[in-house]
């Protein structure tokens, strides 16, 4: 009866260790933290509050509504950040990865590569002198920032001045 309970213990332990963060946790967490922010907010506080540093977490990817594999991606807070120059007026983005309020389940995209984000299911966050004044795709698409992925399909979260 000790030796399962302890085999038990040991397994248990083993399987805690090995195990990888659940990417649908940091898409929670950027998603979740999405909706506390406000314009005007500095690019310090999103910061803070958003999150920065990077995660290695392990995806499911389908293929025709199966899955075909899993993808090893080393995630950052934020995952990519550019700076653009529209009508004289310099905006900084910072991308953050989110899942579109949790409506996907893995990859459908079999071009999808080892390692990259796709940019589809990133949110921007649109700082001009480092405030915050908006966010979401079409935000971005709006102040001519971003060009919209043909053939996406998904809706994005909106918000800005």
């Amino acid at each position: 009866m000790k030796a399962k309970v302890y085999i038990t213990f040991l397994l248990t332990g083993l399987l805690i260790g090995c195990a990888q963060i659940p990417i649908q946790d940091i898409r929670h967490r950027n998603v979740t933290n999405l909706g506390r922010l406000q314009i005007g907010m500095s690019r310090d506080d999103v910061n803070r509050l958003m999150g920065t540093g990077s995660e290695t977490v392990v995806e499911k990817v389908y293929h025709e509504s199966c899955l075909s594999g899993y993808r090893r991606l080393e995630v950052a807070n934020p995952y990519k950040t550019e700076v653009r120059k529209v009508n004289n007026e310099t905006y900084e983005i910072l991308y953050y990865y989110a899942d579109n309020f949790g409506t996907r389940t893995g990859y459908w995209d079999p071009t999808f590569t080892e390692g990259r984000v796709p940019d589809y299911i990133l949110i921007p966050l649109v700082f001009e002198k480092g405030e915050l004044v908006g966010w979401g795709r079409e935000y971005a698409e709006e102040k001519d920032l971003i060009h919209e992925e043909a053939g996406d399909g998904n809706e994005s979260i909106l918000y800005g001045r």
